[in-house]
């Protein structure tokens, strides 16, 4: 299966956000009682003296908690995570600018059973969603979600690619996933979520050679190491 959320399933997701507005609500909840207890108590010094205690109790879990989002954020934006390998070698016999890209999902570092594709192109190209989240969602943890969707075959000019072939193939069954068109459709309205969009990466074949593809907060990177 290629497809991924990042290890998170959607209830997690529901989850997460339940989890921020019910934060918020015991703060709001919390600060209004202490005004309410100042107001009944005003002539109190000691009680005065305690409530004092309390907003500073109050300021000092802010602060270590922003210092703990900071730190959640970091955290989650420098993270690279291996989701493939592809090699590429010649393919005889499909006529010209034709190769074979041998391609390996990787789910939870361990490497799925190996494809092959026959592309037509001077380059190759593997791609997909990607939701982005908030910088201040990453707090509780949540990591950006993806999934890879197409292998494509890819010319160096615009004019090649008009006037030849182009080849694709689907990682998944549903290239126009409901799901994804919807969180794609609400991301500009929903204060919790930075970006939905699609990401690819392509390169020429360097053949012998192999190629990691990794998926970051923000879209998929592609790295190359030289065959020996």
């Amino acid at each position: 299966m290629h497809e991924s959320l990042s290890h998170l399933d959607e209830w997690l997701i529901y989850f997460g956000l339940f989890i921020i507005l019910f934060f918020i609500s015991w703060v709001m909840v919390s600060l209004f009682g202490q005004v309410k207890k100042v107001k009944e108590s005003a002539s109190t010094k000691r009680r005065t003296m305690g409530f004092f205690s309390s907003l500073i109790v109050l300021l000092t879990l802010a602060v270590m908690l922003l210092l703990f989002a900071v730190t959640r954020i970091y955290t989650t934006f420098s993270s690279h995570e291996h989701v493939a390998t592809v090699q590429c070698r010649p393919a005889y016999g499909f006529g010209g600018n034709a190769f074979e890209m041998l391609y390996t999902p990787i789910t939870d570092g361990r490497p799925g059973e190996q494809e092959s594709y026959i592309l037509k192109g001077e380059k190759w190209s593997v791609g997909g969603d990607i939701l982005e989240w908030q910088n201040y969602v990453t707090i509780i943890g949540l990591k950006s979600m993806y999934r890879l969707t197409r292998i494509q075959g890819l010319y160096a000019e615009a004019e090649d690619e008009m006037l030849n072939p182009i080849t694709a193939f689907p990682l998944v069954k549903e290239e126009q996933s409901d799901f994804w068109k919807t969180l794609a459709d609400i991301a500009v309205k929903t204060p919790f979520i930075k970006s939905v969009h699609q990401n690819f990466v392509s390169t020429f074949p360097y053949y012998g050679d192999t190629f990691y593809i990794y998926v970051t907060p923000s879209g998929f990177t592609l790295e190359r190491f030289q065959g020996k």
